[in-house]
C-alpha cells in the first residue's frame, strides 16, 4: 500500500480522488470482504448487464458412422445485474489535516473497512437493505446448516448439501464465530476438520475449500431477521456462507469515489452540521456495486446457535 496523502490545500466542494487514491481504498475493501474475494469480478457499465444462463449440460454421446447425432433442448434463462449505490460520509476535525500523509491514512482505512462490510452484509448476510432493489440477488436466503452442536456429521452436511446439487465445495465466507467453531471441529478420528493455512495471511481450508474472513458480524445478521423479542431470541447465529463461487458475480462502476469540502452542512440523524462554522471537513466515500448468483441452490448457509 502506498501513502499517497490527500492534497488538503487545494480542499474545496468537488475535489475528487485520482486513480490511484481510488484504487488504494478498492483494493483494501477487497482485501478485507468475502465475497470480492471469493466471487468472479466482471466489468460492469452503469446501466446493468444480462449474463444469459442455461441448464447443467448433458453429456455428449458416441455415434456410429453416419449415425444420426444427439439432440439436447436445453433451457434458458436470464440475470441481469443492476449496480447499486453504496455512500458514506467521513467528518474529521480540521486540525487533522495538518498531518496529510496520516490523515489519508485514516481515511483510506474506514472507507475501505466501510465498503468492505457493506457489501458483506448486504449480498451474504442480508442485513443491510437496497432501497427499491426488490428481487436482489443475496445467499442469506440459500439452504441452511446447522452446526450448532459441533458434530463432525454436521459440517459434513456442508460439503454434502453443495456436493449433492452438483456444486464444487470451493469456498467459504465465515465470521469469527463461524471460525472459532471450525477451528474446534474434529472428524470422528479426533483429528482436526480445519487444515491450517500456509503463511499468515491464509486462515486454512475444511473440506478443501478455503476459508475467508468476512467483516460482517453475527449478531447484527441475527438481529435483522426479524422484529420484537421474540424474533431476534429465534433466530440462529449466521455463522457463514458456504459454496461454489464459480457461480457467484460481481462488479463495480468506476471503483471508488471520493469528494472532499469545508464548506458544506450534513445531517447526522437529526443532528446537522456546519463544516465551516466547526473547522471540520468531510468526505463522501462512494461507489456502485452489483451481485449476481447463477445458481443459489449451491450455496449453504451456515448457522448456529439460536441468539442469547
Amino acid at each position: 500500500m502506498t501513502n499517497t496523502a490527500l492534497d488538503v490545500n487545494r480542499l474545496t466542494t468537488g475535489v475528487m480522488l485520482n486513480p490511484e487514491q481510488s484504487n488504494e481504498i478498492w483494493t483494501e475493501s477487497v482485501k478485507q470482504s468475502a465475497l470480492t474475494q471469493l466471487a468472479t469480478r466482471v466489468n460492469l457499465p452503469g446501466n446493468g448487464v444480462k449474463w444469459q444462463t442455461l441448464n447443467a449440460p448433458n453429456a455428449a454421446e458416441w455415434v456410429g458412422e453416419t449415425a444420426e447425432k444427439p439432440v439436447v433442448d436445453p433451457s434458458f434463462g436470464s440475470k441481469t445485474m443492476i449496480p447499486y449505490k453504496l455512500a458514506q460520509i467521513i467528518t474529521v476535525s480540521e486540525e487533522f489535516t495538518r498531518d496529510a500523509a496520516n490523515l489519508w491514512n485514516a481515511v483510506q482505512a474506514q472507507a475501505s473497512e466501510a465498503i468492505a462490510q457493506a457489501i458483506d452484509k448486504t449480498f451474504l448476510a442480508g442485513t443491510i437493505p437496497l432501497p427499491g432493489a426488490d428481487g436482489v440477488d443475496t445467499l442469506a436466503d440459500a439452504q441452511t446448516v446447522s452446526v450448532k452442536n459441533g458434530k463432525y456429521v454436521d459440517f459434513v452436511k456442508i460439503a454434502t448439501t453443495v456436493l449433492n446439487n452438483n456444486g464444487d465445495l470451493n469456498g467459504i465466507a465465515i465470521t469469527n464465530k463461524g471460525l472459532s467453531k471450525f477451528l474446534s471441529a474434529v472428524d470422528e478420528n479426533g483429528r482436526p476438520l480445519m487444515v491450517p493455512g500456509v503463511g499468515s495471511t491464509e486462515l486454512g481450508s475444511a473440506f478443501g475449500a478455503r476459508m475467508i474472513k468476512s467483516p460482517w458480524g453475527y449478531k447484527e445478521a441475527v438481529a435483522a431477521s426479524g422484529s420484537g423479542a421474540s424474533a431476534v431470541q429465534a433466530a440462529p447465529e449466521v455463522l457463514g456462507v458456504a459454496g461454489d463461487w464459480t457461480q457467484a458475480y460481481y462488479g463495480t462502476v468506476q471503483g471508488i469515489r471520493i469528494k472532499m469540502t469545508d464548506t458544506a452542512t450534513v445531517k447526522k440523524g437529526a443532528t446537522t452540521i456546519n463544516l465551516w462554522q466547526r473547522n471540520m471537513i468531510a468526505f463522501l466515500v462512494e461507489t456502485e456495486v452489483g451481485f449476481i448468483v447463477r445458481d443459489k441452490s449451491k450455496f449453504v448457509v451456515i448457522t448456529g446457535d439460536n441468539a442469547a
